[in-house]
């Protein structure tokens, strides 16, 4: 029992000194949400009475992080501009729609060395904007998160990623205005998860 404090007092210090003499990155990043459904049923019903679709689009953004061996650290602006497609009742409704997320994650580096896997983790606000028909435009703020994993390619002072990551935000009709038409048509599951899965690409610059 004493010969495995010692141990592991020794490798909680090996890991903090691995994020201390990490190096900081910047990285630009690219690539493409796949988006998920905003449905809102009713107990009532037997079918999808209102349904709401964020569409597939691009993501472009940043990423600043200290990253070591096994941590790294990193805070994230990605901008993804988006449609919105909505059905009630069998009526079609368009509205363009933009999602920014701003989140702080934590990285464990599975392998050290030129190609390094990783898995990771994070939470921070997600915010929506919503414009219908150049008629209604209204913005939220949300909490939500996020998790995933992904490579880094490490070359001198240049490296290249490629991330997978689920951006998990809570939605409702609230957030669209609705919560009263929710309540006189009696849908009863008033809030869903949002899952937009990033496939992303970023260049980094290390300093």
């Amino acid at each position: 029992m004493r010969g495995k404090f010692p141990t592991a007092a020794a490798s909680f210090l090996l890991a903090i000194a691995g994020v201390a003499n990490a190096d900081s990155e910047v990285s630009f990043v690219f690539g493409a949400t796949i988006s998920g459904d905003l449905s809102v049923l009713s107990d009532n019903f037997d079918v999808v009475d209102v349904q709401t679709a964020v569409k597939n689009s691009p993501l472009f953004g940043l990423r600043l992080g200290t990253y070591g061996f096994p941590f790294g650290i990193e805070g994230s602006f990605i901008y993804s501009p988006s449609g919105l497609t909505g059905g009630a009742f069998e009526d079609l409704v368009e509205a363009n729609a933009s999602i920014l997320y701003t989140e702080a994650n934590v990285l464990v580096i599975i392998l050290p060395g030129p190609i390094s896997p990783f898995v990771t983790g994070g939470v921070g606000l997600h915010y929506l904007s919503f414009n219908i028909a150049d008629l209604v435009s209204f913005d939220r703020s949300k909490f939500g998160y996020n998790f995933g994993g992904g490579l880094k390619f490490n070359a001198s002072r240049v490296s290249l990623r490629v991330d997978v990551r689920d951006h998990v935000t809570t939605f409702g009709f609230d957030d669209l205005g609705l919560g009263i038409v929710g309540d006189l048509i009696g849908l009863s599951n008033a809030e869903t998860r949002l899952h937009n899965v990033e496939l992303s690409f970023g260049l980094g610059i290390r300093f």
